[in-house]
């Protein structure tokens, strides 16, 4: 495994001597002035595993698709089986980000899948444990839920699949909860966690990304799940009063240094905009579910009141 993940993620760059065609080169931003970007020579390894085919597929099909070459087949119920079993594994979770992020008949397979809890529950457990892994690490599971919740078939499936219980989720007994509720729990709980250890303002967006594209298919939310939405609601709130109230006090206080109270200000400010836009965030998901799942989520409305 390790060996593939080195194949598939190398890249070699191009010196300024080597002349090759501009379809073998691999541009790191597309956005950058084509002299000045730095080009990469074309991995075969990360093609082939992007442009592998699930075995189940008829040979007719895959050879109507305009490949260059002959096409990896493999199958894609064995891996997805194989990778739920392995997830504890760092570097099974960046086979998994390969495939879900390059591959998109892979990504297509995982989403029609009916447990998806085979995958999700090891990636939940990890982030439950967010405070043994490091940052790279809580990034990349963060990631995968991220690109998997721009589905809506995702985002339905995993409300409608009911867990009979959670064993590694110690600070309350969950019985009968939809794999969705465990999702906005344990993303919560990764927020909250983030906000007093890591401070890590893009891990925050991704949390509040992924349940933005949960909010308006949410579909009878746990009492729980509820609860601790509208109490992220009411920690940020407090935290953002608490800061605009810091900033006025700045404001009117007239130190002898001025610079370090302008350096102090400038802080408090970058904080003041940050916790603005994660209450609006926040504000979005609860009117998604409201606008859009009302009837279908009580539990909401009930925290919410």
């Amino acid at each position: 495994l390790l060996v593939l993940l080195i194949l598939i993620h190398y890249r070699k760059c191009i010196s300024m001597n080597d002349s090759i065609p501009i379809d073998d080169v691999y541009m790191s931003d597309s956005n950058t002035n084509v002299k000045d970007a730095p080009a990469f020579h074309e991995n075969p390894y990360c093609k082939a595993l992007n442009n592998a085919k699930d075995i189940q597929f008829d040979h007719a099909d895959v050879e109507g698709n305009a490949q260059n070459g002959p096409v990896v087949r493999l199958s894609f119920a064995s891996l997805f089986d194989a990778l739920g079993t392995c997830l504890k594994d760092e570097s099974s979770v960046l086979l998994l980000y390969s495939l879900v992020h390059g591959n998109c008949d892979f990504q297509e397979y995982v989403l029609v899948r009916t447990d998806l809890d085979t995958l999700l529950m090891p990636i939940l457990e990890m982030l439950y444990n967010a405070s043994r892994k490091t940052s790279n690490q809580i990034y990349m599971l963060l990631i995968i839920l991220l690109i998997l919740s721009q589905d809506s078939t995702f985002n339905a499936s995993v409300h409608k699949l009911v867990l009979p219980s959670v064993p590694w989720y110690q600070e309350r007994l969950m019985h009968q909860t939809s794999l969705g509720s465990l999702m906005v729990i344990v993303l919560i709980r990764t927020i909250k966690y983030n906000l007093s250890k890591l401070r890590d303002v893009y891990l925050h967006t991704n949390c509040l990304a992924i349940l933005a594209n949960m909010g308006p298919h949410a579909h009878r939310l746990s009492a729980y799940a509820s609860q601790r939405l509208v109490s992220l609601f009411d920690m940020l709130s407090r935290k953002y009063a608490k800061l605009a109230e810091l900033k006025n006090d700045k404001a009117l206080k007239v130190t002898s240094d001025q610079m370090e109270a302008d350096i102090i200000s400038d802080d408090t400010s970058t904080e003041l905009h940050i916790y603005t836009d994660f209450l609006r965030i926040v504000l979005e998901i609860i009117n998604a579910i409201l606008t859009y799942a009302l009837p279908r989520n009580p539990e909401v409305v009930y925290a919410v009141l």
